[in-house]
């Protein structure tokens, strides 16, 4: 299948080459992802739309909007809200809880692993 999407196929080049990354005669890969939204984000940020796309209801739209300008995104709450369910979490007598209740707080441990993980790599 992904033999049939290569852009180019020539006698002689690797018999493994695709769309995904194969290379033609004297080039190097020929793989490119050409996404026209990307660079127009670049240009005017991310508050350019043609539309708006509203995930849910608001009984105070105006003071979520002022709380997301002025406190942080909800991105930025989560984390906060992460931080200290972790720092409670840590201080539970795990001797105390189920079985579920254990694997319940590993999940959450993981998953706060993962998130500063990817904070670290991206230089957060």
């Amino acid at each position: 299948m992904a033999q049939m999407l290569a852009p180019l196929s020539f006698h002689g080049v690797d018999p493994d080459a695709d769309a995904g990354g194969g290379s033609a005669p004297l080039s190097g890969g020929v793989a490119q992802t050409i996404n026209p939204w990307s660079w127009m984000t670049k240009l005017v940020g991310n508050q350019f739309s043609f539309f708006t796309v509203n995930l849910g209801r608001s009984s105070a739209p105006e003071v979520e909007a002022e709380i997301l300008q002025n406190v942080g995104s909800y991105g930025r709450q989560l984390g906060r809200l992460g931080d200290v369910v972790e720092v409670l979490a840590r201080r539970l007598p795990r001797d105390e809880l189920s079985e579920e209740e254990r694997i319940a707080l590993d999940d959450f441990a993981a998953q706060m692993r993962e998130i500063r993980r990817i904070k670290k790599r991206r230089g957060l």
